[in-house]
Order: C-alpha cells, then structure tokens, then sequence
C-alpha cells in the first residue's frame, strides 16, 4: 500500500518566525508524523521578515 501523503499548512513555524506555542507545534508536528512513516509537505507563506537566503528556502 502506498503511503500517504500529508500537506501541513502552518502560518507560524519556529525556526524561521520568533519561538512561541504555535509555533513549536508547525515544527515538531509534522516532524513526528514523518517519523511514523508518512510523506510530509509543510506549506508556510512567506512573511517579509524571513530571509530566504538565511534559511535556505525554495
């Protein structure tokens, strides 16, 4: 059976935007559930205050 494919969408995740409840959950969420074995994609939109060369996105 294939394994199932997850989209996280979080507006706040905590290595690119100030450490705070919510977003520690966007970070270590999608973290444990793919670790039990599923693929995960996390969406976050693009706030001018992160910088994309700093934190390597694309």
């Amino acid at each position: 059976m294939e394994n199932k494919k997850i989209l996280y969408i979080s507006q706040e995740i905590t290595p690119f935007l100030p450490e705070t409840e919510m977003s520690l959950i966007g970070r270590h969420l999608p973290q444990g559930i793919q670790e039990s074995g599923k693929e995960v994609r996390v969406f976050m939109p693009r706030f001018g205050t992160i910088n994309e060369r700093r934190n390597q996105l694309h």
